[in-house]
């Protein structure tokens, strides 16, 4: 276990739908620079922007990231899934650059093929129909 009084920790916050290597290579660039990564799971209602349960997330993570000590999943509601994220000052907070090809996977991209290959029509705008 990890001394918990002089470890940086690194946060990185995500719906991870679904987990992608995008989302593996900011994991591995956060523990380049720090001891442990929690990694804050939005917890969303289930659309077709949203197909994964948080089970089926926390295990795709869980999965690339066994020990549980350097990688911590916690979650919370995100009601409407219409989160923004905001940062007091630029004091310890950086942006994760990552190469180009990384940059350009899309979770969008990935769930689309994901219907089609269900048969079934992707739609964008679902999150939004959500009462």
């Amino acid at each position: 276990m990890l001394e918990s009084s002089r470890m940086k920790t690194g946060v990185f916050i995500g719906r991870f739908q679904p987990f992608h290597d995008g989302h593996k290579k900011c994991i591995e660039k956060i523990l380049e620079k720090c001891d442990r990564c929690i990694v804050m799971m939005r917890e969303t209602e289930k659309t077709d922007k949203n197909p994964f349960d948080l089970a089926q997330r926390k295990a795709m993570i869980r999965s690339t990231f066994p020990n549980k000590d350097q990688v911590t999943i916690t979650n919370f509601y995100d009601v409407g899934a219409e989160l923004s994220v905001f940062i007091g000052r630029d004091v310890g907070y950086e942006l994760i650059q990552l190469d180009e090809n990384t940059e350009s996977i899309s979770a969008t991209d990935i769930r689309k093929k994901l219907y089609e290959g269900a048969n079934k029509e992707y739609d964008k705008d679902a999150h939004l129909k959500v009462k």
